[in-house]
């Protein structure tokens, strides 16, 4: 009897969390085979192959052929920049933050756009961050992993854009 109790339990937390629209983050969409053209300058850097691997996951397919492609993706640029928010009493940055920007330019092979191009777009996330000389060490890999966590957002919220893009 207990046991078909949870089991009850379960189902309806389920059933509630589905119907308010929760998913886990980085689930929710599907690529479905999407062949896909990558156009970038460095397609061997941390962030390509980050983008290759994400897009093998959510069920797409790199190829080097405009046509076998249905959507093309061009990498413009890509940078990480930091801003001191705030100071501290003797003038040093004791708040950072820290803003990754991607520029790039989502097309469907087929579609004509203005000027032959697809619209520059551009997707950036943001992070901040405290900043201690006293663990310049430790601040290093903080900022290191921030990073990786703005590219991995950036990632996913281009995958659900080329999703909705397919």
């Amino acid at each position: 009897m207990k046991k078909l109790w949870l089991l009850s339990l379960g189902i309806l937390t389920l059933s509630f969390l589905s119907a308010c629209g929760f998913h886990l983050r980085g689930q929710g969409f599907d690529l479905n085979k999407t062949n896909v053209l990558l156009q970038t300058s460095s397609p061997y850097a941390d962030f390509e192959r980050s983008l290759k691997e994400r897009l093998s996951i959510q069920g797409g397919h790199w190829v080097e052929d405009i046509a076998d492609s249905k959507l093309q993706l061009g990498i413009e640029q890509y940078q990480v920049e930091e801003r001191v928010i705030a100071r501290d009493a003797n003038g040093r940055p004791s708040e950072l933050e820290l803003i990754f920007s991607l520029n790039y330019r989502l097309g469907v092979t087929g579609q004509e756009y203005e000027n032959g191009l697809a619209p520059l777009q551009v997707l950036t996330s943001r992070r901040e961050y405290a900043f201690d000389r006293n663990l310049e060490t430790g601040q290093d890999i903080e900022k290191q992993r921030l990073i990786l966590d703005m590219q991995q957002d950036v990632v996913s919220r281009l995958l659900l854009q080329m999703a909705k893009t397919k």
